[in-house]
C-alpha cells in the first residue's frame, strides 16, 4: 500500500510508500513524515507494516486521529481510506 498526503488543497504533498517497519508522523523534525502544522502533535501518529498488513496508532496527540471521519486510537488500514491528522489528509493508495 501507498498513502499519499493532500493539504486542504487537495494537492499532493508527498506519497510514502509502506514497507515493514513503523513511519512516525508529526510537527516535530525528526519525525519520518514531518508535517508543520500547529493542529498537528509533535509526535502524533505512527504508522507500522506488519507481513501484509498496515495500522495506524494515534500517540496520544492533541486533536486526534481521524479515519474515515471517526476518531481512533489504533485501525488496521486499507486501499479507499482516508485518515485526517489537522488539516492535513492522507489517503490510502494500493501500490501498483
Amino acid at each position: 500500500m501507498t498513502t499519499q498526503c493532500l493539504e486542504n488543497d487537495q494537492d499532493l504533498i508527498r506519497s510514502v510508500n509502506l514497507q515493514a517497519g513503523a513511519i512516525s508522523i508529526g510537527r516535530a523534525g525528526d519525525n519520518d513524515l514531518h508535517i508543520a502544522d500547529q493542529t498537528v502533535s509533535s509526535y502524533h501518529a505512527r504508522i507500522f507494516t506488519y507481513l501484509n498488513a498496515s495500522y495506524i496508532e494515534d500517540l496520544g496527540s492533541t486533536n486526534g486521529t481521524y479515519l474515515n471521519g471517526k476518531r481512533i486510537q489504533k485501525h488496521t488500514l486499507h486501499p479507499g481510506d482516508m485518515i485526517k491528522l489537522g488539516k492535513l489528509e492522507i489517503e490510502v493508495t494500493k501500490s501498483n
